[in-house]
């Protein structure tokens, strides 16, 4: 068992009422859990003009703090978790020791995580969410590839590797934030403690093949057990679990997985090919990095979109765990009142002398690198370089606030905006090829496109016995432009006999007198469908009900074509005039629309609000969650006549699946 074990927002709410205690400059406000090695604290922190502060306390049990190795670990822990400053990761703030007891001090998550998110819904007998699972295994790859990518100071890579990459790590608040926690038995070029040669540490349920098998590791280990909690989350099943660990690592050893879909059909295959890809037993054809995963998974959420996507995850939070909420709520009020005032008897009260944290004036650190082969910085020295690191992450304002007259450098890693874009096309047919501005980049039925310089390009999609379609497409960083394109079958002409007055002459023989000059060329295009009745629109015109001819259109040209017939899918096509003129036909079979109901949630960015219209009734205000609807397509009009909000989008519902509208209220 590593320390981690207990986790960060994990409640005991049947245990007994928890007796607050000062703890150094902390005050302990209430027992988290407890396991073998390790305690977890909601903590408080108090500073002038009424600061106070809401924190997580790891602590070692006394006894453990006698034990090198352990302490070691604990240390690596501290070390890694202070130069990771990522949204998706849980913060370090603080390190040290008080009395016999080796602790770190962390950014508080309010929520659960995935393991007793999964356990609660077994009781209650419900799936999680689909989109849900989707969002938070896309926010967790964020969080690991933020890690895995990781510089020293001086640019060299830190090698990150979590290596205990497991539900209990993986938090979920009541915000929809989700974070990576506990890198408690993490492997990176800055530990001190190595792993010896066949060795395991982590969750065997959760471990790689290579790391079953005690090999080396990289980033890819932990991507393959971030493939594990997205097949269990979409599956609400173990899926290495057995009742014994040796039958466990041989079962990950093997690493035989049927995809999602054959324990929940309800899984489309496209989220079946990125488990899967994830799940390959072997590294080299899994996902490379934790961002080619999140790719994927942003690319088949949309249109949904993250921020929307978490406040749906929030609001469903709020409601499956109301009841924890309020306790947690009252634990922790009645926790904070007690420790303001053991912090209020006491406002002069120095710090313990035996006090070995953060808060002692820092002197000058060696900034954070990858030591040498073979060395060891001894742990004095190690301690000193984590209060530095830590007192890093509270903030450089708060700690000169708390210590005038002290001067400390800081080091700030900011993420680097992203400077390409990137471009999906979904085609029919799957034999396509695909140029990007003349050169070829790619070909079949999906191609994404990555990597692509801000601006216009174009595309060209071609295939054999299909009319090519080339199109001008803008491309901004940080974007990703997605396109559905379905070639058109090319026209074959007959060619005609020749007749008397276009027959070739040679020879002597004369050419015929008073040729009249060719009749002008006229196409017609005979639109119809299977049902028919539906109506034709052509470049956003109605021209008609099918069966319905159509010349209005020059030979040569292409038009945008669309049907549309009630309880049916409208099929939209381009329809091609061959240079010959003449009568040319298009004829579609329409398919049924879904039957049953999907959701929709609807808000307005910018804290705007507005009310809400679908096909021109009123239907409530913003935010509104998980509306149902029938399958089909909506319009959805958002009015706020009092700051001049007005605006409208279009939505295809489907059967049992959620779709988001955003609207921008800036």
């Amino acid at each position: 068992m590593n320390p981690g074990e207990t986790v960060p927002t994990t409640e005991d709410t049947g245990a007994a009422p928890f007796a607050p205690e000062a703890f150094g400059k902390y005050y302990l406000i209430d027992r988290i859990a407890m396991g073998g090695m390790a305690e977890i604290f909601r903590a408080k922190s108090f500073g002038h003009g009424g600061f106070e502060n809401l924190v997580v306390i790891k602590r070692i049990l006394a006894h453990l703090s006698v034990n090198d190795q352990f302490v070691r670990m604990f240390m690596d822990e501290a070390k890694v978790s202070a130069v990771l400053q990522a949204a998706n990761i849980v913060r370090i703030y603080d390190f040290g020791k008080i009395r016999e007891n080796y602790f770190i001090a962390m950014e508080c998550v309010e929520g659960k995580d995935v393991k007793l998110l999964l356990r609660k819904l077994a009781e209650r007998r419900k799936p999680l969410p689909r989109e849900f699972a989707v969002y938070i295994a896309m926010e967790a790859a964020k969080g690991l590839d933020y890690a895995h990518k990781r510089t020293a100071i001086n640019g060299q890579p830190l090698n990150i590797v979590h290596r205990d990459v497991s539900p209990s790590n993986i938090l979920v608040s009541y915000t929809g934030e989700v974070k990576v926690a506990d890198f408690g038995i993490v492997k990176a070029a800055n530990c001190a403690e190595d792993t010896g040669a066949g060795m395991l540490k982590g969750k065997f349920e959760y471990m790689s093949p290579e790391q079953a098998n005690g090999a080396d590791l990289d980033r890819r280990s932990d991507i393959f057990a971030l493939g594990i909690i997205l097949h269990e989350m979409l599956t609400g099943r173990r899926l290495f679990k057995t009742d014994s660990e040796i039958k466990t690592l041989e079962r990950v050893k093997r690493a035989d997985v049927d995809p999602p879909s054959a324990t929940n059909p309800t899984v489309p295959a496209r989220l079946d090919e990125i488990v899967s890809k994830a799940l390959d037993r072997e590294p080299d054809r899994r996902y490379q990095d934790a961002r080619e995963l999140h790719a994927d998974l942003l690319d088949f959420l949309y249109p949904a979109s993250p921020d929307l996507t978490q406040q749906s995850l929030s609001h469903w939070m709020r409601e499956l765990f109301a009841d924890e909420m309020e306790t947690e709520r009252s634990r922790t009020e009645s926790g904070s009142a007690i420790a303001r005032q053991m912090h209020e008897s006491q406002p002069d009260t120095d710090l313990e002398p035996d006090f070995d944290g953060g808060t002692r004036t820092p002197t000058q650190a060696a900034p954070l690198l990858p030591p040498k082969p073979q060395s060891r910085l001894p742990i004095v020295v190690a301690v000193s370089l984590i209060g530095v690191l830590a007192l890093t992450l509270a903030g450089v304002i708060g700690w000169n606030a708390m210590h005038p007259g002290q001067v400390q450098t800081v080091t700030v890693a900011t993420e680097v905006k992203p400077t390409t874009g990137g471009i999906s096309l979904k085609i029919t047919p799957d034999s396509a090829s695909v140029l990007l501005d003349g050169k070829p980049a790619g070909s079949g039925a999906t191609v994404s496109l990555k990597e692509i310089p801000p601006g216009d390009h174009v595309v060209s999609v071609a295939a054999p016995g299909f009319v090519t379609h080339e199109e001008k497409v803008t491309v901004e960083a940080g974007d990703r432009v997605r396109l559905q394109i379905n070639l058109d079958a090319e026209h074959v002409n007959v060619p005609t006999p020749p007749s008397q007055n276009n027959q070739v002459h040679t020879g002597n023989t004369p050419p015929p007198q008073n040729v009249q000059a060719p009749p002008t060329v006229k196409a017609v295009a005979q639109f119809t469908s299977s049902p028919s009745g539906a109506d034709v629109f052509v470049d956003g015109r109605l021209v008609g009900k099918t069966p319905v001819s159509w010349d209005g259109g020059s030979p040569g040209n292409r038009y945008g074509v669309e049907y549309r017939l009630a309880g049916y899918d409208s099929a939209k096509f381009n329809a091609s005039l061959p240079d010959s003129g003449g009568n040319t036909p298009f004829d579609r079979n329409l398919s049924e629309k879904a039957q049953g109901t999907g959701k929709v949630n609807i808000n307005v960015s910018g804290n705007q609000w507005g009310d809400i219209y679908i096909d021109g009734n009123k239907v409530g205000t913003t935010p509104k969650f998980g509306y149902e609807l029938p399958a089909g397509r909506y319009s959805v009009r958002i009015l706020n006549k009092e700051s001049g909000l007005d605006q409208t989008k279009a939505v295809v519902i489907s059967a049992g699946q959620t779709q988001t509208l955003a609207f921008d209220g800036k």
